[in-house]
């Protein structure tokens, strides 16, 4: 083999043979000195090796011999001659340990390095130095140019050399990753499996209020790029992440515990008078509402007055959006679909909704209910939106007095919640039922309550954009006048009903209730 074709396989893969010198020596000036010997003792010695393939094999035996040779001289470099015992002294256990305890730091060190290679230079590395690829057969496998496959080592022992050096910390939220949960408004949902793991999660609270490379999110979570690379493109995928350049931002505005506790103080002196003020109106209209013609007209004052004040906070979140418009709802990165995505950096702890559901029509369109979960009325009502189309059928088949063809266990469902009563497969709603025109007369009657309603979620939900505002990255301070209405002008409805349960105007009964769910029916 000639020295010419050994030195440049010894170029192309000297940062395997630091390495090796780093992980014996760890002191920086001997292990350029130990790598310089065992370059020169190769060159020179590489005339006498017939096969290539025999190569690094060659390399690694004269690698350790230089290295023993390299200890005897060091060793007798610092010890005057006279002073030499006759006999060969032992290492001392605490020289054992040290020199074990810097050979395994120094292979970490690497290790660590190579976990923070992006995707190609890692690939390259890895198929050239460990797979014993050539760098032909390597340009192929990447599809680049073989000037492109030694760049890419070039750079890349370039990044460890650098690296091996340094003292890394790793982020917080590689032991603390953080609390993040999604919220969704729109027509389907395709974030809510995405963020059950805490991975991605965490990289969309790291990447928030500063963007990060993706070896910067490396360090933050803990995580290699080997695996962290296909998170990134995912999120960057469904819109959740952002890159510009090299660099990724958080695309989701995230409604921290901050920003929640503080709007909190600032307006929850609004609730009180109004829904006091609300309450003893809807008592007056008692009798007028009785009047009508509907299912449920005969319920006790409490439980009628939970309907009315629910329909009344339903229908003021509709007129609010009516005279102060959310807006057109964007469409999903993924083309699914269109919605708003948001988010919490806590577990929901600020949340006074488990699920709510407006104006849901059945397939034929001749039916659709209402159901508002309270977080306050947990413990009497809270209606599962899992296999949502299903139950929204069934409740209208109870909704218009017909037998109902969904599965066995939907209707068990519905009847052990006591949301209906159940007859085989003929379900009676327990709850208030109307007529389209009847419903439409209720809607008059209330129509002082509602605008009153509407008027606080407007206010609450301009004063929460400007506050939201403040706390949100610039890049996403367009999203907080939307994302505010559509979650602030609900929490104005929980708000009011929090107040009169709290005040006793209104008491939650001991069995479960659908306290807050209503149907129409379109036609007879």
């Amino acid at each position: 083999m000639t020295s010419e074709r050994a030195s440049a396989l010894l170029s192309e893969n000297l940062t395997a043979i630091y390495g090796y010198a780093f992980g014996k020596l760890y002191n920086k000036d001997d292990v350029d000195d130990l790598t310089g010997e065992i370059v020169c003792r190769v060159l020179s010695a590489v005339g006498r090796l017939e096969k290539e393939e025999a190569f690094w094999g060659f390399v690694w035996r004269i690698a350790e011999n230089t290295f023993c040779d390299y200890l005897k001289k060091k060793k007798q470099a610092h010890i005057p001659t006279e002073e030499l015992p006759a006999t060969e002294v032992s290492p001392s256990a605490e020289d054992t340990y040290l020199s074990a305890a810097e050979e395994t730091d120094a292979l970490y060190r690497l290790r660590r390095e190579l976990a923070l290679l992006s995707k190609t230079n890692r690939e390259v590395c890895v198929a050239y130095y460990m797979g014993g690829k050539s760098c032909s057969e390597i340009a192929r496998e990447q599809d680049i140019s073989v000037e492109m496959v030694k760049y890419h080592l070039f750079k890349t022992r370039k990044l460890l050399k650098e690296g091996i050096g340094m003292t890394r910390t790793l982020g917080e939220k590689s032991y603390n990753p953080g609390v993040f949960r999604v919220d969704f408004w729109g027509d389907r949902n395709e974030y809510w499996e995405l963020f059950q793991r805490k991975l991605p999660g965490s990289i969309v609270l790291a990447a928030y209020y500063t963007a990060m490379t993706a070896r910067e999110l490396s360090l933050e979570t803990g995580v290699p790029m080997a695996y962290l690379e296909d998170e990134l493109e995912i999120l960057t995928r469904v819109g959740a992440l952002k890159k510009d350049g090299q660099q990724y931002r958080t695309n989701l505005l995230i409604l921290t515990d901050d920003y929640e506790k503080e709007f909190v103080s600032k307006t929850i002196h609004i609730y009180k008078p109004l829904a006091e003020k609300l309450f003893a109106e809807a008592k007056a209209l008692l009798p007028a509402v009785r009047a009508l013609d509907f299912r449920g007209n005969d319920y006790d004052n409490n439980r009628l007055l939970f309907a009315l004040l629910n329909i009344t906070f339903t229908q003021g979140w509709l007129k609010a959006k009516e005279v102060s418009p959310v807006g057109e709802l964007p469409p999903l990165p993924s083309g699914n679909g269109v919605g708003w995505v948001f988010g919490y950096d806590n577990d929901y702890t600020n949340h006074h909704f488990i699920g709510v559901t407006m104006q849901t029509y059945n397939k034929a369109w001749n039916a659709w209910y209402s159901a508002e979960n309270y977080r306050v009325l947990e413990s009497v009502q809270r209606y599962d939106h899992a296999c949502f189309r299903a139950k929204s059928e069934a409740l209208c088949d109870a909704i218009l007095g017909k037998e109902s063809a969904q599965e066995e266990w939907i209707l068990s469902y519905l009847a052990g919640e006591n949301i209906v009563f159940r007859e085989g497969r003929m379900l009676t709603p327990n709850f208030p039922v109307f007529q389209k025109e009847v419903f439409e007369e209720l809607v008059a009657l209330l129509e002082p309550l509602i605008r009153q309603t509407a008027d606080c979620m407007i206010q609450v939900s301009e004063k929460a954009a400007v506050t939201l505002a403040e706390h949100a990255p610039p890049a996403l301070r367009e999203q907080c006048d939307p994302i505010a209405k559509i979650h602030h002008r609900l929490d104005v409805a929980a708000f009011l009903l929090e107040s009169l349960i709290g005040e006793g105007l209104l008491t939650l009964p001991a069995e479960k209730t659908p306290l807050c769910i209503w149907g129409v029916r379109e036609t007879y």
